[in-house]
């Protein structure tokens, strides 16, 4: 029996009453859940952005677990986030679903996309892409966050320090506002390189 904490990062239709749901859980990464609708107490409730604790069983001879248990992480705000607030979530969210590899488990990332959703709900962050970029892209080892620091508007870098990336006093350089919008297309651009990204969709969602 398979007990864990996680993120649902897609809802795939299986059936009228039955859905799978690929997840990034906090101890095994990246697994698909299979659940019925009618029969789980919960399921109804579950949909994409939504932080779950869970417990399941892997079905014999595959990778896909069959949710037994599930319910709202209570450790995260049970809030939605609305209006841009909502299109930064949508962004987070297709990043890690275009970068994540089956289990491959990263507790830290986890961790810090709870407190980012839990203060991008609280309207405790400023609508910034480049803070949920960061995120994902430096736990995946891909983020040249030493630039980011040192390049990025003081709001932005305040932010990433109290989600734990960078450090306080760290030496910094002195940007504008249209410098600071070059830090996340030069982010963006390697994330993408990276990871074989053609396309982000949801960036359109997000005032320029």
């Amino acid at each position: 029996m398979l007990k864990d904490k996680g993120l649902v990062l897609r809802v795939i239709p299986y059936s009228d009453s039955a859905r799978i749901y690929q997840c990034f859980t906090l101890d095994n990464g990246l697994i698909s859940l299979f659940g019925r609708v009618a029969k789980s107490k919960g399921l109804m409730r579950l949909q994409t952005g939504s932080f779950i604790v869970f417990s399941a069983k892997q079905k014999p001879n595959t990778s896909l677990y069959t949710l037994t248990d599930v319910g709202w992480d209570p450790s995260v705000p049970t809030d939605r986030p609305n209006g841009q607030e909502s299109a930064l979530w949508m962004f987070t969210l297709e990043l890690m679903q275009k970068s994540l590899k089956e289990q491959l488990a990263i507790p830290q990332l986890f961790h810090r996309l709870a407190a980012y959703y839990a203060y991008l709900t609280q309207g405790e962050l400023s609508l910034n892409p480049l803070i949920p970029l960061v995120i994902v892209s430096h736990d995946l080892g891909v983020c040249d966050s030493q630039m980011v620091i040192k390049m990025a508007d003081d709001s932005s870098v305040s932010q990433l320090i109290r989600l734990g990336i960078g450090e306080v006093g760290s030496s910094r350089k002195k940007t504008d506002s249209f410098q600071s919008k070059d830090v996340f297309n030069v982010e963006l651009e390697r994330f993408q390189q990276h990871f074989g990204i053609t396309q982000v969709e949801s960036i359109y969602l997000l005032d320029s």
